[in-house]
């Protein structure tokens, strides 16, 4: 059964090298490779107020974090078995004509996934990160690094995994059990200090390896995977499904606003498609309580950032992947019937997506209730909007219609990377001034409109 997975790899570099070259999704994982170096590089400046200690620890949490961003195969299952996957049709679609299990097909789909991962972003990750620590004599074990920072990945997706395949089983029924873990763990860990941090068993396991660290770290991966994969849901409808007509109504009802057909649309085609709410909570939700969990003990290792601050930009920065949910999805040959230029359709997500950033930016100022600054809410708020503006404007002006595989191309990405990481980064060094410098945020929403407009003149010349 091995063809089937190799030729599901085959499939997954095709895809992706049809959009712009061999040569320019193979050189993606350089370009992780600079990055990494460049952020290992920086411990020349921040050496002396950061230990070695603390930057393993922040490494594994990222790797954790990154997974549990990746982690909803429980969603995609009907999504990638039972019907077209954006533009294209996989393999796994053929499910119903070839002899074996749906079970043993998305199997191969996830490894085939989980192995992408691993040569895209973990090694290239831990390559340049272990090099350029050894320009500045720093010295790492890059093979027991390599392996426990892809187990802590590893860790993170099949948690969410998990989650999100309780979610395809029980529905809404889930949102309740997954809101009561929410609340234990906040309770558990509250007025926890950083060293509790250390027990995540990959970090344990670089620190001092032994073959109980590996069982356990093995299982974490292991065990939440296989129960994913026997419950996973697959159905095929032997029916049509029928929906009344409520497109009418609820575009009346939003007919003050110039977009209102566009929004009805985006609603019925994300309530309407597998998982439904799920893509938001799995995809944003989850990982955003993860990092509102753990932040604030990661943050006691770095004296001096406000961590308001820092929750603010992360979940606008998160907050951008909002607009991946809405043009991964579309099928935009169907506008090709329509008098519409592609800014037109531009415009009409950018639409969808201000009304989506109602949900982040509801959370953001429930934290800042939460945490007793209501007096600052004026400049958290700015700082969220400004910031999700700009990084969606840049993901506009950078991929267009074709986010998903357009940031895989390695000179997209890596001016996706320059155009993103000087900012945030800014940000937050002037709020570690002084507070009151957020309100300088404000100029990035000039900036937002002029890439957005620049935008428009940019994929103007394209075709649906």
């Amino acid at each position: 059964m091995f063809e089937l997975f190799n030729s599901m790899m085959k499939e997954e570099w095709r895809m992706h090298s049809s959009f712009f070259g061999n040569r320019g999704f193979a050189l993606f994982p350089v370009v992780i490779v600079a990055i990494s170096m460049l952020l290992s590089l920086s411990m020349m400046i921040f050496g002396r107020i950061i230990s070695q200690a603390d930057v393993l620890l922040g490494l594994h949490y990222l790797l954790l974090f990154m997974g549990s961003m990746v982690g909803g195969f429980g969603l995609l299952g009907r999504e990638v078995m039972n019907r077209r996957f954006s533009q294209a049709s996989l393999l796994a679609y053929s499910s119903r004509t070839l002899p074996i299990s749906e079970r043993f097909i998305f199997s191969n789909f996830i490894v085939k996934d989980v192995i992408y991962y691993f040569f895209l972003y973990v090694l290239p990750f831990t390559a340049g990160f272990v090099a350029g620590a050894f320009i500045i004599d720093i010295h790492y074990s890059f093979l027991i690094l390599l392996m426990t920072l892809f187990l802590s990945f590893c860790t993170g997706l099949s948690l969410v995994f998990l989650l999100s395949t309780v979610y395809a089983n029980l529905g809404k029924k889930a949102l309740f059990l997954i809101f009561v873990v929410s609340i234990v763990l906040l309770v558990l860990f509250q007025g926890t200090g950083p060293e509790k941090l250390y027990v995540l068993p990959p970090l344990a396991m670089y620190i001092a390896p032994s073959v109980d660290l590996l069982i356990i770290c093995l299982g974490l991966v292991l065990v939440p995977s296989i129960i994913s994969i026997i419950f996973l849901k697959v159905d095929y409808p032997q029916f049509q499904k029928h929906y009344r007509n409520r497109f009418k109504g609820i575009a009346a009802r939003l007919g003050f606003y110039g977009y209102s057909h566009f929004v009805a649309k985006e609603y019925l085609d994300l309530s309407r498609s597998e998982g439904g709410v799920g893509k938001i909570v799995f995809s944003f939700l989850v990982p955003v309580a993860l990092i509102w969990l753990f932040l604030p003990q990661l943050l006691k290792l770095v004296p001096g950032l406000d961590i308001l601050v820092v929750f603010a930009v992360v979940v606008g920065m998160m907050a951008s992947s909002m607009y991946n949910w809405l043009v991964e999805f579309d099928m935009f040959s169907s506008y090709a019937f329509l008098p519409l230029t592609v800014p037109d359709i531009l415009r009409s997500k950018l639409n969808s997506y201000s009304l989506l950033n109602v949900i982040p930016l509801a959370i953001i100022i429930i934290t800042t209730v939460y945490t007793g600054r209501l007096f600052d809410i004026v400049h958290i708020v700015l700082l969220f909007v400004a910031v999700s503006m700009y990084m969606v404007s840049v993901t506009v002006y950078l991929t267009g219609l074709n986010t998903s595989i357009s940031l895989y191309n390695a000179g997209t990405f890596a001016g996706y990377v320059l155009a993103i990481g000087p900012v945030v980064l800014g940000m937050i060094f002037l709020a570690q001034l002084n507070f009151h410098f957020v309100i300088a945020s404000v100029i990035l929403i000039p900036v937002a409109l002029f890439v957005l407009k620049r935008s428009f003149v940019k994929w103007g010349k394209w075709e649906v």
